[in-house]
């Protein structure tokens, strides 16, 4: 083979030709997800997925994309270079969508209409992946994932701020004690953390004598 043929050849691949390998690709994706894994967190559903750019068309990031009940998360292995040998590990790339974060997502199509395309936004991270149509399911169940899994942390904040809202509600009510028998004014006071003369105050009495079966305004309310 002659020089020239030899650089149209290394330019072709470099520029046009070189794919990557999928099934390589989703086997490191895979284990770095595993890896990056926390101890509570467990994988509810994945999809392989691919990046490339309009520019660069023929040269794919092959990888995963993966719903944890934490997380999306995408591990990718970008196509290595033509003629390049390095005996390090292999270089990853990687983007996490927290769920309690929020993640805006958006369906569409990529070049030339032939990609299924997804669009992944949320606080610090951005992800544009693709997936080939029969994978196209297996996406959708891992965005219903998403769905779900965000869907219970609002029902979660929702109840944690009616909790919230329903103390803050309680401790604004005035509160009232049913005198017992053998009560004295000192002892509800030190009970309800208030002074004798609070109490007498707020009842209106003028001794500290009180009556079994009444009942003493011991915490006024507040206004909202």
């Amino acid at each position: 083979m002659t020089a020239a043929a030899v650089l149209l050849s290394v330019g072709y691949y470099g520029v046009f030709g070189f794919r990557g390998d999928p099934d390589g690709a989703a086997r490191v994706a895979n284990a770095q997800v595993a890896a990056e894994l926390e101890t509570d967190e467990r994988v509810l559903a994945q999809v392989p997925v691919y990046q490339r750019e309009w520019w660069d068309y023929y040269r794919h990031t092959y990888g995963v994309l993966v719903a944890t009940n934490r997380r999306l998360l995408f591990a990718g292995m970008p196509p290595e270079a033509v003629l390049h040998r390095d005996d390090g590990p292999p270089q990853v790339v990687e983007a996490s969508f927290p769920l309690a974060r929020g993640i805006s997502v958006t369906r569409g199509r990529g070049f030339l209409g032939r990609d299924r395309v997804v669009e992944l936004n949320a606080a610090g991270a951005r992800a544009r992946l693709a997936v080939v149509a029969r994978d196209e399911d297996r996406l959708q169940a891992v965005l219903d994932e998403v769905t779900r899994a965000q869907a219970a942390l609002r029902a979660v904040s929702d109840a944690e701020r009616r909790a919230v809202e329903a103390a803050a509600a309680a401790a604004r009510r005035p509160v009232r004690h049913l005198v017992q028998r053998g009560e004295a004014l000192d002892y509800i006071a030190r009970r309800y953390g208030v002074t004798a003369d609070s109490l007498a105050r707020w009842n209106g009495l003028t001794t500290s004598r009180i009556t079994v079966g009444s009942r003493l305004l011991v915490r006024p309310g507040r206004e909202s």
